[in-house]
């Protein structure tokens, strides 16, 4: 096994977990279908997970994008989480309007 199976085995099982944990169901293949997206959904909402044992994380405005045109095209809400293990950033993703 490499590096890279154990780590997203390692994120899938923490995908599942919170999603059992805060009521949502977990996203069959992390939203890599072509019909369902994002990690986790609720009635209202569409989560993305990040996670990283690091102690920073890089985001990028694409991941942002990503997540906010899926949960529109599923009416739902966009929310995106960063998880480093013992604690987590999660928030909304609004497209902002100003003049």
């Amino acid at each position: 096994m490499n590096k890279e199976e154990s780590y997203r085995q390692k994120s899938d099982k923490r995908v599942a977990k919170i999603a059992k944990q805060s009521g949502g169901h977990v996203t069959p293949n992390s939203g890599a279908t072509p019909f369902k997206k994002g990690d986790i959904s609720y009635p209202n909402d569409l989560l993305e997970h990040k996670m990283t044992a690091k102690q920073s994380y890089k985001l990028n405005k694409s991941d942002l994008l990503k997540i906010y045109n899926e949960a529109l095209r599923e009416s739902k809400e966009p929310v995106f989480m960063i998880d480093f293990g013992d604690i987590a950033l999660i928030g909304q993703v609004k497209k902002l309007h100003l003049k």
